[in-house]
C-alpha cells in the first residue's frame, strides 16, 4: 500500500511524518528496550509539539550557541532534551536493516539515514542540539509503500 508523506531537505529540520517513519521502522530496531523507551518518549515528545500544524510546523534541532541566544525570547523553549546517545542509537538502528527489507530499498530510507547521521556527526563532535519548533514551508511530497 502506497503512502504520501512530507518530508524536509533541510538536514536540521524534520517534519511529522519523517519522525512518525522514525518511531514506526527504526524504533522497534533498537534492541536495548532501555534505550528504546528513552528514544520512544523523545519520538512521541517531538511529533506532540507539532502535530496540531504537522503541515506547517516542523521540529528544528538548534545548535547550542544558537539556542542560548533565541532561549530568551518568550516561548522559545527545548522540546525535550536529546543526548547524542538517543540520535546514536537511532543511527545505528539503520544499520539493522536487512537488504532485502523494502523499506531499506527505498529513497526515503537514504533520506532519513542521511539526515540522522549529519545529527549524529554534529553531536559526536562535542555540540549540543535543543529541539524546538519552527515553521516550515518548504515541505515536499514523498509517495513510499
Amino acid at each position: 500500500m502506497s503512502r504520501e508523506i512530507s518530508i524536509l531537505k533541510k538536514e536540521e529540520a524534520y517534519s511529522y511524518d519523517e519522525l512518525d517513519l522514525l518511531e514506526e521502522k527504526l524504533l522497534p530496531l533498537v534492541t536495548d528496550k532501555t534505550q528504546q523507551a528513552e528514544v520512544g518518549a523523545i519520538l512521541k515528545a517531538l511529533k506532540a509539539s507539532i502535530v496540531e500544524r504537522k503541515n506547517s510546523m516542523a521540529v528544528f534541532f538548534m545548535p547550542q550557541a544558537s539556542f542560548n541566544i533565541f532561549s530568551m525570547l518568550p516561548g522559545n523553549n527545548s522540546i525535550c532534551k536529546i543526548q547524542k546517545e538517543n540520535i546514536e542509537t537511532l543511527y545505528k538502528a539503520c544499520d539493522l536493516f536487512d537488504a532485502t527489507d523494502d523499506f531499506a530499498t527505498q529513497p526515503i530510507y537514504a533520506h532519513l539515514k542521511n539526515k540522522l547521521g549529519l545529527l549524529n556527526e554534529y553531536l559526536l563532535q562535542g555540540n549540543s542540539v535543543f529541539p524546538t519548533t519552527i515553521t516550515a514551508d518548504n515541505f515536499v511530497p514523498y509517495h513510499f509503500s
